[in-house]
C-alpha cells in the first residue's frame, strides 16, 4: 500500500470510528466534503495545515495519519480497521482500565502473551 493508500485508509477509518459524515468533518477542518472524499481514496495528499486541523476534529496525533506500513503489511483493510478501533478505545482509557483489559485479554488468550 502506497503512501496516499495509508493515509487515505487512516482519516476514512477514524472519521468512521469517530461516527462522522464526510460532511461533518468538512465542516470541522474548513474543507469541501469534495476534498475530503479526494483525501479518503487517495486521490490527493492533504497538506500540513490540514493534517493538523484532521488531528485536532478526530483527536488523534498526526502520526495516526501515517503507517510505516511494517503493522499495516499483508493486513486485510477488515483487520486494519479493527485493530485502529483497538488502538482508538485503549488511548482513551485510564491507566487502570488497560491493566484490567489486559488481565481480561490473557483470561481468555493466555499463549497469547509473551
Amino acid at each position: 500500500m502506497n503512501l496516499k493508500d495509508r493515509v487515505a485508509s487512516r482519516i476514512k477509518t477514524i472519521r468512521k470510528l469517530r461516527r462522522l459524515t464526510q460532511e461533518q468533518l468538512a465542516q470541522r477542518v474548513d474543507r469541501t466534503v469534495f476534498a475530503i472524499s479526494q483525501l479518503e481514496r487517495g486521490k490527493s495528499l492533504p497538506s500540513f495545515e490540514t493534517l493538523e486541523r484532521l488531528s485536532v476534529a478526530l483527536e488523534v496525533p498526526v502520526k495516526e495519519f501515517f503507517d510505516d506500513g511494517s503493522e499495516a503489511a499483508g493486513m486485510s483493510p477488515h483487520r486494519l480497521s479493527l485493530t485502529t478501533a483497538v488502538a482508538d478505545r485503549v488511548r482513551s482509557m485510564a491507566d487502570d482500565q488497560i491493566e484490567a483489559t489486559l488481565r481480561m485479554m490473557d483470561a481468555m488468550w493466555p499463549k497469547a502473551r509473551k
